[in-house]
């Protein structure tokens, strides 16, 4: 995608974002951010899956999750880095922090999803859907105030 067809499309979503109202809520540029990291992030968790299963059995399924979960963080720190957050300078630096930012939602995403099977009893799918939200709503923050941010 080309940075005139990225920019148009960005305003496009930008001025959507300002007819349904989100203005009320936050600026439209950053609805718009939140929705290029989620489309980001949709795309990683499909490799994620992906990658998983073609490694399953040829490993252990601790080695083949752990290759799942590495390619899907590269994949979407190369995706974030430049069109989310056009944060391409410091890329070793902000890889490092973007893994550590993952990681931290992937333990948000294991608790809240321990909780809601366990101790709350909620239905597998709330609970994943709430599990999801936690860890992708960690993963967001973090990148937007830590890991890709200059």
């Amino acid at each position: 995608m080309t940075d005139s067809t990225l920019a148009r499309v960005e305003a496009a979503l930008e001025t959507a974002a300002r007819r349904a109202g989100v203005g009320r809520f936050c600026r439209p540029e950053r609805a718009v951010r939140v929705f290029e990291f989620g489309a980001v992030g949709f795309s990683g968790a499909i490799l994620n899956v992906v990658l998983l299963l073609a490694t399953l059995g040829d490993a252990p399924y601790v080695v083949s999750a752990f290759v799942a979960f590495f390619g899907a963080a590269t994949w979407t720190f190369a995706l974030n880095s430049r069109y989310t957050f056009e944060a391409t300078d410091k890329l070793r630096r902000r890889f490092v922090r973007y893994l550590g930012v993952c990681t931290l939602g992937y333990l948000v995403y294991t608790a809240v999803l321990t909780a809601g099977l366990r101790w709350l009893a909620a239905p597998y799918w709330l609970a994943s859907l709430s599990a999801v939200t936690g860890g992708g709503l960690c993963n967001y923050v973090g990148s937007e105030w830590y890991a890709l941010t200059s």
